[in-house]
């Protein structure tokens, strides 16, 4: 739901959305929150692994090296998600000239980078189907690397470019997103699989927290957001080497 959130959070900030009935769409989430609990069944093979008896040992040696991948691959792409993508209004802001608010640019870059997280989450099952979780995953993180090296380094000032440049990145963030979904699974078995995916995204969440605090310095220190942006953009060439290295799911 988070993209439908930006792209409402974008027409706002371009003026194009009521601010008093955006924040009434904040009800949409708990409403299918209230219906998941109601409707959602639990999955057969978690049912069933609720009834079978429980192993002496729950997380054998190969379960923990696979945590190291789970985390590794989820910290990376956290600290370069959103020590890109919620900074990217603000790298456009310092590209316009003095004075000019960017209300609109801004506004407008928010809606693509929410667009492409729906378009491109959509399209990830497919690409899983086709090409598998592991060659997406690749795909994904350098198309992630490559979009933020193009968007960051071949623009100083503002022009029309950008939002084709913006869409591009934001389809593959958006792929990643989805992309992600297929790495726990893969990796360890129903038993431990949601403990698994609590340690893995939120050891990343911690990452990414303290990582984002840095960018103010790195702005200074590298001379514009741009740059600093693009330091945090090298996270996804890391979950890249994870995913080659350590990430193979069974066929």
């Amino acid at each position: 739901m988070f993209p439908v959130g930006i792209v409402t959070t974008g027409g706002l900030n371009a003026g194009l959305v009521p601010w008093r009935q955006a924040f009434w769409l904040g009800i949409i989430p708990v409403l299918v929150a209230v219906l998941m609990l109601v409707k959602l069944p639990e999955s057969a093979n978690w049912s069933r692994a609720r009834l079978m008896p429980k192993p002496e040992k729950s997380w054998t040696p190969s379960d923990r090296a696979n945590l190291l991948t789970g985390v590794l691959i989820f910290g990376a792409v956290l600290i370069g998600l959103w020590g890109t993508f919620s900074w990217i209004p603000t790298w456009v802001q310092s590209l316009l000239p003095a004075g000019q608010t960017g209300g609109r640019e801004r506004g407008l870059t928010m809606i693509l980078l929410g667009m492409g997280g729906i378009v491109g989450g959509l399209l990830s099952g497919s690409l899983i189907e086709r090409l598998g979780s592991r060659t997406t995953l690749l795909v994904t993180f350098a198309g992630c690397a490559g979009g933020c090296a193009l968007l960051f380094l071949s623009n100083r000032q503002f022009s029309p470019i950008i939002y084709a440049e913006t869409a591009f990145v934001a389809l593959f963030f958006g792929i990643s997103q989805g992309a992600l979904s297929s790495v726990i699974p893969a990796l360890f078995s129903v038993r431990i699989r949601a403990t698994a995916a609590g340690i893995s995204f939120n050891v990343g969440r911690f990452f990414t927290a303290t990582a984002v605090f840095f960018v103010g310095t790195m702005v200074a220190g590298l001379g514009g957001f741009g740059h600093a942006l693009l330091v945090f953009s090298v996270a996804f060439l890391v979950a890249w080497m994870a995913v080659f290295l350590r990430y193979k799911p069974a066929s």
